[in-house]
């Protein structure tokens, strides 16, 4: 597990928010303070769509379908005092990294005016390799340098 702070705060939010950068990550959670505390859960709500939809829906939203709601939260009249986020990698990136794990996870913390990002790994099994877990945490420090964040 690695922690980052983000230097470029607005080019972050602007990403994470505004556009589909992060759009292919599933939606865990979300904490949000705002006049009142919000929690999010990202399980998908089955029984709102009828049973044609049902089909082919995963057990978790992706980003790209929760953000504009998450969008209206953060960018209101008055921001939160604090948020956190919880994405994890989809089954197809995860198996693309390595089949010992169940999910490789980023939490995105909003506390005090700073931006933490978090990564981490649930391994189906204990194991003391962590090679996997090193990959992913390099992965993330090449996306967020990529994208000028830190």
């Amino acid at each position: 597990m690695e922690s980052y702070t983000i230097t470029h705060k607005k080019e972050f939010m602007n990403k994470l928010l505004k556009s589909e950068l992060f759009d292919n990550f599933v939606f865990r959670e979300a904490v949000m303070h705002t006049a009142f505390k919000s929690i999010l859960d990202g399980h998908r709500n089955k029984d709102f769509y009828n049973t044609d939809e049902q089909e082919n829906l995963s057990e978790y939203l992706n980003w790209g379908e929760v953000r504009p709601y998450i969008y209206h939260i953060v960018i209101g009249t008055k921001s939160p005092s604090y948020f956190k986020i919880i994405l994890s990698t989809n089954i197809a990136k995860t198996t693309a990294i390595s089949n010992e794990v169940d999910t490789f996870f980023v939490n995105i913390t909003f506390k005090n005016g700073d931006i933490q990002v978090n990564t981490g790994v649930a391994y189906k099994t204990f194991t003391l390799d962590k090679s996997p877990e090193k990959i992913w945490d390099e992965k993330i420090k090449q996306f967020l340098f990529k994208y000028d964040f830190l």
